[in-house]
């Protein structure tokens, strides 16, 4: 009777129910069984019908993951291309989720997995993937055929953060104009611009030491401060006391630039998942950067143009080079074409001017108007050049440091290249660029120790393998596993020596083999920025100090799983004792 009760309160106010149930009705009885009944029938009707939606939701589902591994499975096969074993491709990520292996080892196993292969097929997620072990194949890809893979990977969602609007992230005519705009603040003439401010941080740095002679210290933490330094100067013509911890824009530096790069699990899964289903990020408008950093930069940039627009003051800096690009933009906004002349750069910056002429300037409104530097792309070029800039340069010096206090023979080497050099010419731009024996350590170390174990491209449009009957559809991501290339010993004998001869002579290096900063017109626009700056830290380093490694270092040295760089687990620890 307590169904029944209920029942009628239910429906007692029901205008929809046939039949509705008064207290006082004498067949009450009778009137309420009529309307368990026909409740009875709307519910055994309505769960008829969840559970045909729910055999139905189930079959689609059901039916979606044997489409997708049927197409995983065959995709690649139906094209001839030899592909990784869905059994291999769990083995291998699965390392990545449970934090086993780091991305080097992962693209390290794929590498192994398709020897013998020019290239194989898997998936990522949804999207189609393609290794490529083949160097000439790479060439053409990077290089040859450019136009076909000018993309990093799928157009990312710019509006979100300064992340997708850097021009390492950029696709397409937007990626184009920018490229062409922005390479001439990469000279010889900007490099020597900068160059002074760079040698002045790096002497405080060698002040800061004197006081440490002897003792142990971190380099990653050190080297950053010094980076920081310099790049603030560089970029932003701001001084900043980084060796002074309790200064608040140091501190503000800090956390805007190594919040993003941190060693860090999620860090890791977010930058995996939504480079890979950039959709994602699109329709939830994830974040690659905080909003504090993303903040930070815009309103620092803003700052800095007002002021010097108000006031007319000039900096020797990166915003400053842009600011007077964004002016040369204004002149030339009714002209069709903004090309390049090289009669404004000097003769090695030929390499450089000669990656454009694979990427013709696009003719979109974009390119020509006055609509590209914004105050939010130059904030977001500035973000680029330091957040991305100080922890790869810092990584990279942190393991020239180790390689230095390793191999003394070679330590002894490149302190008497500097000091021969430097007795006799001025320490400036040109005598950098005399330390052939330096940069070869440098290119060495980067060779064995690579910081960005992959370069990623992303097929702009349909694309036949050569020499092959091979179809590449537009979407398709492209791995050229750059750590995997620099550790065989095909191309490099005896990988994992550290061996600076390697690089006497460049020309003997296959081409297609070594990418300390990519290849091709996507190739690290500060490259030479980043050479320059490591050298003259490093020279003014050995001039005065030499590097003994510290006992506090872990050895073997062992990778952080969880990071995106090649980030060292307890850190790599030095001691700078002083010359005798």
């Amino acid at each position: 009777m307590k169904f029944y009760e209920q029942t009628c309160k239910s429906l007692y106010y029901n205008p929809d129910c046939l039949e509705s149930v008064h207290p006082n009705n004498s067949d009450s009885f009778s009137s309420g069984f009529s309307v368990v009944s026909n409740v009875s029938k709307y519910h055994y009707k309505k769960m008829v019908y969840m559970m045909i939606i729910t055999a139905v939701l189930a079959i689609s589902v059901l039916y979606f993951f044997y489409w997708l591994k049927d197409r995983n499975s065959n995709y690649w096969k139906k094209k001839g291309v030899p592909t990784i074993s869905s059994s291999d491709q769990r083995e291998i990520f699965s390392g990545i989720i449970t934090g086993k292996k780091s991305i080097m080892e992962m693209f390290s196993a794929m590498y192994k997995k398709i020897e013998g292969e020019k290239f194989a097929g898997y998936f990522q997620f949804f999207t189609p993937t393609i290794m490529i072990r083949d160097i000439d194949l790479i060439n053409h890809i990077l290089i040859k055929d450019f136009t076909h893979f000018e993309d990093r990977g799928p157009p990312q969602d710019k509006t979100i953060d300064l992340f997708g609007l850097s021009v390492t992230n950029l696709s397409g005519d937007e990626w184009r104009a920018a490229r062409h705009k922005l390479t001439p603040t990469f000279t010889t003439g900007k490099l020597k611009i900068m160059f002074e401010s760079m040698k002045e941080c790096s002497e405080e740095a060698v002040l800061f030491l004197k006081d440490k002679t002897g003792q142990d210290m971190e380099t990653i933490n050190l080297l950053r401060k010094i980076i920081v330094k310099i790049i603030a100067s560089a970029a932003f013509g701001l001084s900043i006391n980084t060796f002074n911890e309790k200064e608040a824009m140091y501190n503000d530096f800090i956390k805007a630039t190594s919040k993003s790069f941190n060693p860090s699990r999620i860090l890791l899964l977010k930058f995996t998942v939504l480079n890979a289903l950039p959709i994602i990020r699109k329709i939830f408008k994830f974040k690659m950067i905080s909003e504090d950093t993303n903040n930070f930069f815009i309103n620092l940039t803003k700052d800095i143009i007002k002021f010097r627009e108000e006031t007319g003051t000039r900096r020797n800096d990166f915003i400053q080079l842009m600011i007077d690009e964004k002016k040369k933009e204004q002149e030339l906004l009714h002209h069709e074409k903004n090309p390049i002349s090289c009669d404004e750069y000097e003769n090695e910056d030929k390499e450089l001017l000669d990656q454009l002429k694979n990427t013709p300037a696009s003719s979109s409104k974009w390119s020509n108007s006055s609509e590209m530097f914004t105050e939010e792309f130059i904030a977001a070029q500035t973000f680029l050049f330091i957040s991305g800039g100080s922890d790869a340069t810092a990584t990279t010096l942190s393991f020239v440091l180790y390689e230095l206090a390793v191999n003394q023979d070679v330590q002894k080497r490149v302190k008497k290249e500097i000091t021969d050099i430097l007795s006799s010419h001025e320490f400036d731009y040109e005598a950098v660029k005399k330390m052939v024996y330096l940069e070869q350590v440098i290119n060495e170390t980067l060779r064995l120790h690579t910081i960005t174990p992959v370069l990623a491209r992303y097929c702009t449009k349909e694309y036949s393998i050569p020499e092959t009957d091979v179809i590449l559809d537009k979407g398709t991501a492209v791995v050229i596993p750059a750590v995997s290339l620099h550790m065989d010993p095909q191309y490099f004998p005896e990988p994992n020596k550290f061996n600076p001869d390697r690089f006497e002579n460049m020309e003997a290096v296959p081409k297609g083999v070594f990418f300390p900063f990519g290849s091709g017109p996507r190739i690290c626009i500060g490259m030479r920025l980043a050479t320059v700056e490591m050298k003259i830290i490093l020279a003014n380093f050995l001039l005065n100090y030499t590097i003994v490694l510290s006992e506090k270092t872990k050895l073997p040295l062992k990778i952080t799983k969880h990071s995106i760089f090649n980030n060292v687990d307890g850190g790599i620890w030095i001691k700078f004792e002083k010359d005798k």
